[in-house]
């Protein structure tokens, strides 16, 4: 027998109230005499209206909203239509069968629901699992199942207990990409067509370069934002769950309440050599020049110390974080990574004088060529990158370094590591550059804090558990002494 949960009753009974008329709306808990306290007291709309500055209401509709969306897809519908909440409007865009699934009257919206059942399960992409629903049925005991199920969720979305990092915060760095869902496969080979392989292993784990590099940064004691949009399905708030875990605000990520998190395949080798194919949902899931103009945005950037942006996003989206970066008054440190590569690199040259550091494999730092090939050897590559107003080159494979700019030219090797590369090094190697260098000021020795970056990317390396293997502070000076050690005769 379920327990009884007196504060998600109370949530449900409110639910129910407002299912009449128009259902939830801001307008509607504005004038409502239904007692809505309950909602506005839940710790996510709480979070909600802190972190973005939305009224009361806004935040209610907010959280509800995309509580629903993440529901399966049956108690997504019935949910949808009592609350009129929009959801599944929002995944498919304005049509004519849905629009009387959120009429003014409960009772045409329940029979718009009957009638429609399985047309409406074909538009959230799957079939039905239960014959339809009688209007009597729903009105009955359905709708309240449900409404108990949508308030469990926006009840148990409680204010996490959040790592804090190591010491105090040294800087704020904002970051630029994003957040997706990784579906990770380690295997030792990849079939050929037609052919058939057995992988080790597979699992699903928070992921996106964007993330990995924020959440490296918050563990290493800085002040991480991450700046970003995902979905609204539940693989979507699991993403929101682990940023608040790892105490990293959430203000500045766009939910899209109703569609899919972008995903991406993960494909590991038994020595860490990795191949990924991203589905980032682009046409539904995206920052517009409007989000990235809000004040909070605006505000996040003129305090950020550094700055550092992948080739995740929207050109758009990563021409306007260099040029944000490059235009504030204080000048914050710019690390540009150069993965996934992308078509039409040209589009970044000019902004390239604002980058410090532009960090990748050779194979990705040549993809931002218009020749990748014509340069002979890395000495050239780095050249033709300095050229273009890069203030260092950081080549960082095989757990090493090669650096180049106009005052440093270093080949520095990394710790004995038994893989040849592994999934996520580089954005441990990234956070740790910005997080020494942001920690030394003005006398930062660049060199030192390549060793420390070095030290990072060789900690905790993983084939699977990509996120979670963002190394502390603690675990990198371990690392860095470890190596110290082995290197005195």
């Amino acid at each position: 027998m379920a327990r009884y949960d007196a504060t998600v009753e109370g949530v449900r009974s409110v639910f129910l109230k407002l299912r009449t008329r128009s259902g939830l709306t801001v307008e509607r808990l504005d004038a409502t005499e239904v007692d809505v306290r309950l909602l506005a007291e839940l710790p996510a709309v709480r979070r909600r209206a802190r972190e973005t500055g939305e009224s009361e209401g806004e935040a209610i509709v907010h959280v509800v909203t995309s509580a629903a969306a993440a529901l399966d897809p049956a108690d997504l519908l019935i949910a949808d239509a009592a609350l009129a909440l929009g959801v599944l409007r929002a995944r498919v865009g304005e049509r004519p069968e849905i629009d009387r699934l959120y009429a003014d009257d409960l009772g045409e919206r329940r029979r718009a629901l009957a009638e429609g059942w399985e047309a409406l399960h074909a538009l959230v992409g799957v079939s039905s699992e239960y014959p339809p629903p009688t209007v009597r049925s729903l009105r009955g005991s359905i709708e309240t199942r449900t409404l108990g199920v949508l308030a469990e969720r926006c009840v148990h979305d409680v204010e996490p207990v959040v790592a804090e990092p190591a010491g105090d915060s040294v800087g704020a760095v904002v970051v630029v990409g994003s957040a997706v869902t990784d579906h990770v496969v380690v295997s030792d080979e990849l079939p050929e067509v037609g052919e058939a392989v057995q992988a080790q292993s597979f699992d699903v784990h928070p992921g996106g370069k964007g993330l990995l590099l924020a959440v490296a940064g918050r563990r290493l004691g800085l002040d991480a934002r991450l700046v970003t949009a995902i979905g609204g399905d539940s693989q979507a708030q699991d993403l929101l769950q682990f940023m608040r875990k790892e105490g990293l605000s959430t203000a500045l990520v766009k939910e899209t309440p109703g569609v899919a998190n972008p995903r991406a395949l993960v494909l590991v080798s038994q020595t860490g050599e990795t191949r990924y194919l991203g589905w980032m949902n682009k046409d539904e899931v995206s920052l517009s020049r409007e989000d990235l103009r809000a004040p909070r945005v605006r505000d996040a950037m003129a305090e950020a110390d550094a700055v550092l942006v992948t080739l995740e996003p929207p050109m758009d989206t990563i021409k306007w974080a260099l040029s944000a970066a490059a235009t504030q008054a204080r000048k914050p440190l710019v690390l540009l990574q150069a993965s996934p590569p992308r078509s039409a690199p040209q589009q970044l040259y000019r902004l390239l004088r604002g980058v410090d550091y532009l960090v990748g494999r050779e194979s990705e730092l040549r993809r931002l060529l218009s020749d990748p090939d014509s340069p002979q050897s890395l000495d050239d590559l780095a050249r033709s990158l300095l050229a273009l107003g890069v203030g260092a080159v950081c080549v960082v494979e095989n757990f090493g370094c090669r650096i180049r700019s106009s005052v440093i030219s270093r080949d520095i090797e990394g710790p004995p590591v038994p893989l040849d590369d592994a999934p996520g090094v580089r954005e441990a190697f990234s956070a740790a550059l910005i997080q020494k260098l942001i920690q030394e000021g003005a006398g930062r020795s660049r060199e030192e804090a390549l060793h420390w970056a070095i030290a990072a990317m060789a900690t905790n390396p993983t084939l699977d558990e990509i996120a979670d293997s963002m190394p502390g502070l603690e675990e990198v000076e371990r690392t860095l002494e470890t190596d110290q050690t082995l290197e005195t005769p």
